[in-house]
Protein backbone atom coordinates (compact mmCIF):
# COMPACT_ATOMS: atom_id res chain seq x y z
CA UNK A 1 0.00 0.00 0.00
CA UNK A 2 1.47 3.10 -0.91
CA UNK A 3 1.44 5.72 1.78
CA UNK A 4 1.77 8.71 0.22
CA UNK A 5 -1.15 7.52 -2.54
CA UNK A 6 -3.38 7.43 0.64
CA UNK A 7 -1.96 10.87 1.86
CA UNK A 8 -3.34 12.21 -1.20
CA UNK A 9 -6.56 10.68 -1.40
CA UNK A 10 -7.34 12.07 1.74
CA UNK A 11 -5.92 15.94 1.08
CA UNK A 12 -9.53 15.12 -1.39
CA UNK A 13 -11.40 12.94 0.87
CA UNK A 14 -11.42 15.14 4.02
CA UNK A 15 -12.33 18.31 3.18
CA UNK A 16 -15.51 16.92 1.51
CA UNK A 17 -16.59 14.51 4.24
CA UNK A 18 -16.41 17.15 6.95
CA UNK A 19 -18.40 19.93 4.33
CA UNK A 20 -20.91 17.20 4.09
CA UNK A 21 -21.14 16.45 7.72
CA UNK A 22 -21.97 19.83 8.39
CA UNK A 23 -24.59 20.37 5.96
CA UNK A 24 -26.06 17.12 7.19
CA UNK A 25 -26.59 18.12 10.13
CA UNK A 26 -28.43 21.23 8.95
CA UNK A 27 -30.62 19.40 6.86
CA UNK A 28 -31.38 16.42 10.02
CA UNK A 29 -32.54 19.69 11.79
CA UNK A 30 -34.68 21.80 9.13
CA UNK A 31 -36.26 18.50 8.31
CA UNK A 32 -36.09 15.41 11.06
CA UNK A 33 -37.97 13.20 8.86
CA UNK A 34 -35.16 12.90 7.04
CA UNK A 35 -32.36 11.04 6.00
CA UNK A 36 -28.83 10.85 5.35
CA UNK A 37 -27.13 8.61 2.70
CA UNK A 38 -30.49 7.57 1.74
CA UNK A 39 -30.33 4.10 -0.20
CA UNK A 40 -32.14 4.18 -3.28
CA UNK A 41 -32.87 2.33 -6.59
CA UNK A 42 -31.78 3.61 -9.75
CA UNK A 43 -34.78 3.52 -12.26
CA UNK A 44 -32.88 3.99 -15.08
CA UNK A 45 -31.32 0.69 -17.07
CA UNK A 46 -27.63 -0.14 -15.99
CA UNK A 47 -25.02 -2.44 -16.39
CA UNK A 48 -24.56 -3.94 -12.76
CA UNK A 49 -24.24 -2.72 -9.25
CA UNK A 50 -27.36 -3.62 -8.54
CA UNK A 51 -28.69 0.16 -10.11
CA UNK A 52 -28.30 1.25 -6.00
CA UNK A 53 -27.35 4.25 -4.98
CA UNK A 54 -27.10 6.23 -1.90
CA UNK A 55 -28.21 10.30 -2.21
CA UNK A 56 -27.29 12.78 0.24
CA UNK A 57 -30.67 13.57 2.05
CA UNK A 58 -34.09 12.90 1.68
CA UNK A 59 -36.59 15.20 3.42
CA UNK A 60 -38.79 12.79 4.32
CA UNK A 61 -39.03 8.75 4.48
CA UNK A 62 -40.20 7.06 1.85
CA UNK A 63 -38.91 5.38 -1.77
CA UNK A 64 -40.27 8.77 -3.58
CA UNK A 65 -39.14 11.75 -0.96
CA UNK A 66 -37.71 14.86 -2.10
CA UNK A 67 -33.94 14.53 -1.65
CA UNK A 68 -31.11 17.40 -1.48
CA UNK A 69 -27.63 16.46 -2.70
CA UNK A 70 -24.15 17.89 -1.58
CA UNK A 71 -21.38 19.26 -3.41
CA UNK A 72 -18.68 21.91 -2.52
CA UNK A 73 -18.09 21.79 -6.35
CA UNK A 74 -14.17 22.36 -5.24
CA UNK A 75 -10.95 20.55 -6.68
CA UNK A 76 -8.44 19.87 -4.56
CA UNK A 77 -5.31 21.01 -6.62
CA UNK A 78 -1.79 18.78 -6.82
CA UNK A 79 0.00 17.99 -10.03
CA UNK A 80 -0.65 15.66 -11.84
CA UNK A 81 1.06 12.01 -10.37
CA UNK A 82 2.45 8.28 -12.23
CA UNK A 83 3.06 5.38 -10.75
CA UNK A 84 2.78 2.29 -8.71
CA UNK A 85 0.17 1.47 -6.00
CA UNK A 86 0.30 -2.45 -4.88
CA UNK A 87 1.35 -3.49 -8.37
CA UNK A 88 -0.88 -1.53 -10.70
CA UNK A 89 0.27 1.78 -12.94
CA UNK A 90 -1.83 4.43 -11.65
CA UNK A 91 -2.44 7.84 -13.15
CA UNK A 92 -4.12 10.12 -10.56
CA UNK A 93 -5.12 13.66 -11.46
CA UNK A 94 -7.11 16.32 -9.17
CA UNK A 95 -10.22 15.32 -8.89
CA UNK A 96 -13.39 16.10 -6.46
CA UNK A 97 -15.02 13.16 -4.41
CA UNK A 98 -18.20 13.01 -5.72
CA UNK A 99 -17.61 13.43 -9.03
CA UNK A 100 -14.57 11.05 -9.82
CA UNK A 101 -14.10 8.74 -12.96
CA UNK A 102 -12.04 5.72 -12.45
CA UNK A 103 -10.69 4.06 -15.70
CA UNK A 104 -9.04 1.09 -16.54
CA UNK A 105 -8.07 1.89 -20.17
CA UNK A 106 -7.28 -1.13 -21.13
CA UNK A 107 -10.04 -3.81 -19.82
CA UNK A 108 -13.40 -3.94 -18.74
CA UNK A 109 -14.39 -3.93 -15.16
CA UNK A 110 -15.32 -7.21 -14.37
CA UNK A 111 -18.90 -7.23 -13.45
CA UNK A 112 -18.53 -10.56 -10.01
CA UNK A 113 -15.52 -8.23 -8.63
CA UNK A 114 -16.99 -4.65 -9.02
CA UNK A 115 -20.69 -5.66 -7.47
CA UNK A 116 -18.62 -7.35 -5.12
CA UNK A 117 -16.92 -4.28 -4.25
CA UNK A 118 -20.19 -1.97 -4.07
CA UNK A 119 -21.48 -4.69 -1.54
CA UNK A 120 -18.56 -4.12 0.57
CA UNK A 121 -18.95 -1.04 0.77
CA UNK A 122 -22.72 -0.65 0.59
CA UNK A 123 -22.94 -2.89 3.75
CA UNK A 124 -25.18 -5.39 3.00
CA UNK A 125 -26.41 -7.64 5.55
CA UNK A 126 -28.52 -10.71 4.30
CA UNK A 127 -28.83 -9.47 0.94
CA UNK A 128 -30.82 -6.14 1.82
CA UNK A 129 -28.97 -2.52 2.34
CA UNK A 130 -27.84 -0.80 5.39
CA UNK A 131 -28.62 2.09 5.85
CA UNK A 132 -25.92 4.61 7.60
CA UNK A 133 -27.25 7.00 10.49
CA UNK A 134 -28.70 10.23 9.22
CA UNK A 135 -26.54 12.02 11.49
CA UNK A 136 -23.41 9.71 11.36
CA UNK A 137 -21.98 9.68 7.38
CA UNK A 138 -19.33 7.58 7.26
CA UNK A 139 -21.19 4.53 8.94
CA UNK A 140 -21.36 2.79 5.22
CA UNK A 141 -20.62 4.38 1.67
CA UNK A 142 -22.66 6.68 -0.15
CA UNK A 143 -21.96 6.00 -3.74
CA UNK A 144 -23.40 6.58 -7.05
CA UNK A 145 -22.00 5.18 -9.95
CA UNK A 146 -22.55 5.41 -13.77
CA UNK A 147 -20.60 2.26 -15.45
CA UNK A 148 -19.42 2.16 -18.82
CA UNK A 149 -16.96 -1.25 -19.68
CA UNK A 150 -13.84 0.33 -19.16
CA UNK A 151 -14.84 3.30 -16.71
CA UNK A 152 -16.77 3.96 -13.27
CA UNK A 153 -17.71 7.52 -12.41
CA UNK A 154 -18.33 7.65 -9.06
CA UNK A 155 -19.96 10.02 -5.64
CA UNK A 156 -17.96 8.36 -3.24
CA UNK A 157 -19.48 10.04 -0.24
CA UNK A 158 -18.63 9.24 2.82
CA UNK A 159 -16.40 6.31 1.92
CA UNK A 160 -13.18 6.00 3.31
CA UNK A 161 -10.04 6.45 1.20
CA UNK A 162 -9.36 2.77 1.27
CA UNK A 163 -12.09 2.14 -0.69
CA UNK A 164 -10.54 3.92 -3.66
CA UNK A 165 -7.44 1.79 -2.69
CA UNK A 166 -9.66 -1.78 -2.84
CA UNK A 167 -11.22 0.14 -6.49
CA UNK A 168 -7.50 -0.10 -7.71
CA UNK A 169 -7.32 -4.03 -6.66
CA UNK A 170 -10.45 -4.38 -8.58
CA UNK A 171 -9.14 -3.06 -11.61
CA UNK A 172 -5.56 -4.96 -11.58
CA UNK A 173 -7.92 -8.17 -11.20
CA UNK A 174 -10.41 -7.18 -13.94
CA UNK A 175 -7.07 -7.00 -16.35
CA UNK A 176 -6.32 -3.47 -16.07
CA UNK A 177 -2.26 -2.71 -16.54
CA UNK A 178 -3.30 1.05 -15.59
CA UNK A 179 -6.07 2.65 -13.63
CA UNK A 180 -6.63 6.57 -14.48
CA UNK A 181 -8.51 7.79 -11.65
CA UNK A 182 -9.43 11.50 -12.79
CA UNK A 183 -12.25 14.46 -12.51
CA UNK A 184 -14.92 14.22 -14.87
CA UNK A 185 -14.44 17.87 -15.76
CA UNK A 186 -10.29 17.58 -15.47
CA UNK A 187 -8.29 17.12 -19.04
CA UNK A 188 -4.37 17.29 -17.96
CA UNK A 189 -2.13 19.28 -19.98
CA UNK A 190 0.35 17.01 -22.25
CA UNK A 191 3.37 15.40 -20.03
CA UNK A 192 2.05 17.30 -17.14
CA UNK A 193 2.80 14.41 -14.51
CA UNK A 194 4.77 14.09 -11.53
CA UNK A 195 6.36 10.54 -9.81
CA UNK A 196 3.79 9.49 -7.10
CA UNK A 197 6.44 7.73 -4.41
Amino acid sequence: MSRDFLALIDRVRTPHVEAYARWLKEQVAANPLGAGEHLFEIQAETNFARKLCRVDFVLTSGDNAAREEFSTGKIVGFPPMEGEVDGVQVQLQPFRWDNVIVEIPDAIWDKDLTIAWFNKWFGFVNGSPVRSPKDKPGEHIHICAWVEPGQLRLDLGSAPSLALLELIKVGQQSGASTVVIRDVAYTPPPADTAALN
